[in-house]
């Protein structure tokens, strides 16, 4: 970490700021070290990454499998240009349409990614000009990050969990936060903590699975009655790779029906579910789908709900893939 990043960091137990002693430097970062707190609890610096995972109660295990999915994804085990059969011109067109920002405007912008994942989007963000990006996640798979990230200055890597983030309230301009919430034990609970953060006037983009049919979901529900909850990580990954096998002939099948007159794809969402997939595609999908131990669906006045409530307005509901909303924090 770039000592600069930590007076942007706040205790995530009480929010007081922290000192930052460092026992470990290379080319100008802090690759060992503490950071201390006036309440008295203290968070390493390991291998370049300030440590600040709290609130995890129900976590573990969740942190633990998709730090295999993301370092597995890395190492190239899964996809290798994409995420989830997503293009980096992909993530980045989607975080345009998700703020309604343009590049212009991201022009010394303090951005939030919570749940990073695999980092490609906050890399972007920071190569687009943004003044400082946080790129947040609780799993182990953030050192494979903070080696790519290393050169973008103003790109930081923290590993920490969204039910206790370790910052100082309304730090940052835009907090964008896909696929996530859905994933802690109270989704509601999370968004209020992600509000938080949020500058006055500045945006929260938030992205949830909706409550409709799915079948990653359906399939789940009927492999946790027969044991899933009892493999570990890598057996539910090589689970994964044992359904995509089906599923792409499946879905090779329905791209065959959609191709007859009457039943050809309308829409942008709708041209999607035909194009092809890639096993390794298909694999991270089912793993990304098995693995979390919480996975709540919600609906579309129950998110626009949690904005108002909070106080936000300007809401925009994204179109297909819903459920995304967007809202300017109150002033």
């Amino acid at each position: 970490m770039r000592e600069e990043l930590a007076t942007s960091l706040a205790c995530p137990d009480c929010g007081s700021s922290l000192a930052l002693t460092a026992e470990r430097r290379a080319n100008g970062e802090v690759i060992d070290g503490s950071l201390r707190c006036r309440c008295g609890e203290g968070f390493p610096v390991r291998r370049g990454i300030p440590r600040l995972n709290r609130a995890m109660s129900g976590l573990v295990e969740v942190a633990e499998g998709f730090s295999h999915e993301w370092r597995a994804h890395h190492a190239g085990e899964l996809e290798r240009d994409t995420v989830f059969g997503r293009t980096p011109e992909d993530e980045w067109r989607h975080f345009i349409e998700g703020t309604g920002l343009c590049s212009d405007a991201l022009a010394g912008a303090r951005v939030l990614d919570v749940g990073c994942g695999s980092g490609s989007l906050a890399r972007q963000v920071a190569a687009n000009g943004a003044g400082l990006v946080v790129a947040l996640d609780m799993n182990e798979a953030v050192d494979e990050l903070f080696k790519r990230a290393r050169g973008q200055a103003n790109l930081h890597v923290v590993q920490a969990n969204l039910l206790a983030l370790p910052f100082p309230e309304r730090s940052f301009d835009v907090v964008w936060c896909c696929g996530v919430i859905h994933h802690t034990p109270d989704a509601a609970a999370a968004f209020a903590a992600l509000t938080r953060q949020v500058r006055p006037g500045g945006l929260l983009y938030i992205w949830v699975y909706p409550r409709r049919f799915n079948p990653f979901r359906a399939t789940k529900d009927v492999l946790e009655k027969v044991g899933l909850r009892r493999l570990s990580p890598r057996e539910i990954l090589r689970l994964a790779k044992v359904i995509s096998y089906p599923s792409l002939a499946l879905h090779w099948l329905y791209r065959l029906v959609r191709r007859l007159p009457g039943l050809q794809p309308r829409g942008a969402w709708a041209a999607r579910t035909v194009k092809p997939r890639t096993l390794g595609e298909v694999q991270m999908s089912w793993n990304d789908a098995l693995t979390p131990r919480y996975d709540s669906r919600h609906s579309e006045e129950e998110v626009i709900g949690w904005f108002r409530a909070a106080g936000f307005g300007d809401l925009t509901v994204l179109g297909e893939p819903r459920l995304g909303v967007r809202g300017t924090a109150p002033r």
